[in-house]
């Protein structure tokens, strides 16, 4: 993946990488993603994502695609309809 310099870039490439774990995991509406499954996940794709990690989750719980849990990231209806489409 091509290394990004700004941290805008790195916020939203961060969250992309999240948004493929999603898929990558078969996670689905009301599931939660692990950060056990999740962190090994980025750091083989991604491995500047502990500098922005925290603003992605952000990013992605203000545009509604996950809510905090206590161990990962809980998918929302909305976030499932980004991830996998119409399927």
């Amino acid at each position: 993946m091509v290394e990004l310099h700004s941290e805008a870039d790195n916020i939203e490439n961060t969250a992309q990488c999240i948004i493929e774990a999603f898929k990558q995991f078969e996670v689905r509406e009301g599931s939660t993603l692990h950060y056990q499954q999740l962190y090994p996940y980025l750091q083989e794709r991604y491995p500047h994502y502990k500098d922005v990690q925290k603003e992605a989750e952000h990013h992605l719980s203000k545009e509604g695609y996950v809510n905090p849990a206590p161990d990962g990231l809980m998918l929302t209806q909305v976030g499932h309809q980004h991830v996998w489409g119409n399927q």
